[in-house]
């Protein structure tokens, strides 16, 4: 007997990207459990070298790789992970935006899955004491793992048949995801980075996280406090399933 017959490969198939309802409240994501507690070293980098600056993002980038694509496997979802373009001055112009900013700020373009960070000179002078550009890198991933998972799309098919109050109250429970999916990574990584001791706590990461995304559709000072910190405290996307949470928690 050929004793290749006898051997059983398992091979990993990736499942369909979930749709309908389920897609927001039964999401796959939410069974896979805490992300694993990724060692990320923040490299530190030169302010007046671009260059510099772009492997910092290169770094942060992996470590969001290393820490999400466990969550997909264990959902057997597939992980095409999303490209990073960095871009320094003060005008943005990129995934249908345009204007001027003078913070840093990264944002997710679904239609190509690419996150673009722009990083104004001025912005990059203070970078040093406060890890905006971890932030805002860790919150655009978010958007991708919910548009991987097809919370995005569900969420438009849903946000379609809404009134415009229905429309806000539900944009709500997508942005406060992203807080959470955001506080989970950030809690999984935030012992291994190397910010002075003045920052290094949950107090201060949960503070910038909290009050860098202020809008009418981002929810309360409270829930946005709620869901970034329990992201924060569990490490886990399961804890974050805004969409069958009351309505009080994401008002």
């Amino acid at each position: 007997m050929n004793p290749l017959l006898n051997v059983v490969v398992a091979v990993s198939v990736a499942v369909p990207v979930p749709v309908g309802p389920g897609a927001l409240t039964k999401n796959p994501i939410y069974a896979t459990g805490k992300l694993p507690q990724v060692t990320c070293e923040e490299q530190m980098f030169n302010p007046a070298r671009f260059d510099s600056v772009e492997l910092y993002v290169d770094n942060v980038a992996d470590c969001l790789d290393r820490a999400w694509r466990p969550q997909f496997a264990k959902a057997k979802l597939s992980f095409p992970r999303p490209r990073f373009v960095v871009k320094g001055g003060d005008r943005v112009k990129t995934c249908g935006l345009s204007g001027t900013t003078y913070e840093t700020f990264s944002m997710y373009c679904p239609r190509n899955k690419t996150i673009y960070t722009v990083i104004p000179d001025r912005a990059l002078k203070n970078e040093l004491n406060r890890p905006t550009i971890l932030l805002s890198l860790a919150r655009a991933y978010a958007y991708h793992v919910q548009q991987l998972t097809g919370i995005v799309d569900q969420e438009r098919k849903v946000e379609k048949k809404l009134s415009k109050r229905g429309l806000l109250a539900q944009r709500k429970r997508f942005e406060l995801q992203a807080s959470c999916f955001t506080g989970a990574f950030l809690g999984s990584v935030w012992d291994s980075l190397g910010h002075t001791a003045a920052d290094h706590d949950s107090e201060y990461v949960l503070y910038v996280l909290v009050n860098t995304t202020i809008g009418a559709g981002q929810g309360s000072d409270k829930n946005r406090t709620y869901w970034a910190t329990r992201g924060y405290d569990t490490w886990s996307p399961g804890a974050c399933n805004t969409f069958t949470a009351p309505a009080k928690r994401v008002s």
